[in-house]
């Protein structure tokens, strides 16, 4: 198939970007027209990440990437905290270096975040262009399709640094390269590099993205190694290349990261949660559309479907490979239709690669084992890496949330239907079907983009005095400055992993109920004592639970205390029966559900004085060094 005559990178390219611009700011035009004022979400892990990240900024440069926000008196490293740490290290120094910018810090780290729906607008642009595609279908490609991909609609959840499509679609655009050179015996260094440099700074932005790049180009290039073969082709060049890339990759992430990390040595190795069956691929999400599509397709799951599993395949896709189907089972598909021999096609070739390349991964997403009837047959997924490499480490159960390596293949569907599908122009009897499915196209980027309008940007509950107003209600005439931290209860702590029959002690918030611990620190400038992050220090989530067991704080957690009073934040409505959340949450965990029972004891026992008071909110001051020292009753 020739080269459109028309095509111009440049023409093509600017006037996508620049439709996707414009697109952006009408869905997003809260937000960005309003600087500090909204936020993506302010919910589930996207208030959290957004906590620590604004933490983050108003410390001290010489504190480095500790952050001593939470997990008072450890903190935590921003490596461990889901907030992009390759973002953070320069967005802390410009906020320092220019103190006017302060205020804008998160509204700056979320215009980052949705400038990835443009750049990813350009790289498919590059990407649909050596693909051949007819510049109209390339514009409306490449703004459609970031919008409906499957890491976008981690918005919702707030996983931000997961929603940065450019991370998947740069690697996709270089092994297009790489694929080029293999064909025509041309270097392979350049095309190296540029993996090498994608997978690691897209890693540090969030470390899934280090299997699920290094994969993708592991199973590439062992794709290319094994069709080689047959051709006899030269394959020392590809061994090297891929091996000092990956190497080089991981020494700068993974060996980075434990270099950098003190703490090392004493996170837990494995992670917990691997093969639980809502972070596991749920096959029928393929095909079962979101929330806000209005068109449905015909076969879908009706059972709910875990926001990991996330993978609609666009109406676009599922539809058009419908009519094909369809019109092979009628025998009225024009043999020019078929898909060409990708021996004689480089573009063929390339997508058929991708798409073997993908499936590894597909499987994987699956779990080592697949439930069918309820439960009552499992069937062993002997053909998932991760099976074999579970074997070999507990340290691959880190990456536990497997439904997101279904990612690749996702792409390689979409990609290659769309080269597919384009061929159709040309032909008299299927030019209708070409428009129906782009009408489509059209129509599930529409509700998409109304999607996110109506339900993210909200308002921003860490700094817009409207919002923090209660808070500071409760603190009045509180001064900040003699309290060393806040203790909330009921009390939770996200993170860390239980290990070697050790108990779980994770207690995850109530959102209203964290909401307002991160206002209160945000409005004191106090630390929290709490913690919702990763990887967290075993050893430091018990001590900080001592302090509401019988007998009150272990002494090698008091003496990283100072001698400040911690100001004390009790909502009772979760202990009077207005609220339940934290009782049915610990139903069948006893021992967390008495230490959670015990906050009226703890309270009594250290003698604390209220010195505040607003509906179901009070204030205590406690002095843990005093109670400690204080005879026993």
């Amino acid at each position: 198939m020739a080269e459109p005559t028309l095509f111009s990178r440049w023409k093509v390219g600017l006037i996508a970007i620049l439709v996707q611009l414009v697109l952006l700011c009408y869905t997003y035009s809260y937000l960005i027209f309003n600087p500090g004022k909204r936020l993506i979400v302010t919910h589930y892990d996207g208030i959290k990440s957004y906590f620590s990240i604004a933490s983050f900024l108003r410390q001290p440069q010489r504190d480095g990437m500790l952050v001593h926000g939470h997990n008072y008196p450890f903190g935590e490293y921003m490596y461990f905290t889901d907030s992009a740490p390759l973002l953070m290290a320069p967005l802390h120094a410009l906020v320092h270096a220019i103190p006017a910018l302060a205020p804008y810090g998160l509204y700056l780290y979320d215009l980052f975040i949705l400038s990835s729906l443009v750049v990813s607008t350009g790289l498919l642009v590059l990407i649909f262009r050596r693909l051949a595609l007819p510049a109209w279908l390339t514009v409306l490609l490449s703004v459609a399709l970031p919008w409906l991909g499957p890491q976008t609609i981690r918005l919702n959840v707030g996983h931000m640094n997961l929603a940065y499509t450019p991370a998947l679609l740069f690697l996709i655009w270089a092994l297009q390269g790489l694929h080029e050179a293999w064909r025509t015996n041309a270097p392979l260094r350049k095309h190296f590099v540029w993996l090498f440099l994608g997978i690691v700074v897209a890693s540090w932005l969030h470390f899934y993205y280090l299997p699920l790049l290094g994969g993708s180009l592991a199973f590439f290039v062992a794709c290319l190694l094994i069709d080689g073969w047959r051709r006899q082709r030269p394959w020392r060049p590809l061994v090297v290349g891929t091996g000092l890339t990956l190497f080089g990759a991981l020494l700068m992430t993974w060996g980075l990261l434990t270099a950098l990390d003190p703490l090392s040595r004493e996170r837990p190795v494995g992670g917990g949660g691997y093969g639980w069956i809502e972070w596991k691929f749920q096959f029928g999400a393929l095909f079962r559309g979101y929330d806000y599509n209005k068109v449905r397709f015909p076969l879908e799951r009706t059972a709910h479907i875990p926001y990991e599993s996330s993978a609609y395949l666009t109406s676009f896709v599922l539809f058009g490979l419908l009519l094909v189907g369809v019109l092979l089972l009628l025998k009225r598909l024009p043999a020019a239709a078929r898909l060409p021999r990708s021996d004689a096609d480089s573009r063929a070739h390339f997508l058929k690669l991708l798409f073997l390349s993908s499936l590894p991964l597909a499987l994987a997403s699956l779990g080592e084992t697949i439930e069918l009837d309820n439960g009552a047959y499992v069937i062993h997924n002997y053909l998932n890496v991760f099976f074999v490499a579970h074997k070999l480490t507990e340290r691959i159960t880190q990456f536990r949330t497997l439904g997101r390596f279904i990612w690749p293949f996702w792409w390689a569907v979409v990609l290659g239907f769309s080269w597919y599908v384009a061929r159709w122009r040309q032909l008299a009897g299927l030019r209708w079907g070409l428009l129906v499915l782009c009408g489509l196209l059209i129509i599930d980027t529409v509700n998409a983009t109304h999607h996110y309008h109506k339900v993210t940007q909200s308002t921003n509950l860490l700094a817009l005095p409207a919002d923090t107003e209660p808070v500071r209600r409760l603190t009045g005439w509180i001064k900040s400055e003699a309290y060393q931290a806040i203790l909330p209860l009921p009390y939770f702590h996200v993170g860390t992993e239980a290990a070697n029959g050790q108990l779980n002690i994770i207690i995850d918030p109530d959102d209203p109920h964290s909401n307002t611990t991160y206002q209160l620190s945000m409005v004191t400038g106090l630390p929290l004592m709490s913690h919702k992050a990763a990887r967290t220090v075993y050893h430091q989530a018990e001590l900080l639970y001592s302090v509401l067991r019988p007998g009150g704080p272990d002494p090698e957690l008091l003496t990283r205390l100072d001698q400040r009073p911690i100001l004390v934040f009790l909502d009772s409505a979760y202990y009077n029966g207005s609220n339940n959340y934290y009782r049915d949450q610990l139903k069948d965990r006893p021992e967390m559900r008495a230490l959670f029972e015990r906050t009226p004891d703890f309270i009594r026992e250290q003698n604390m004085r209220r010195v505040s008071h607003q509906g179901s909110w009070s204030l205590y001051e406690w002095y843990p060094k005093a109670a400690a020292s204080s005879p026993k009753p």
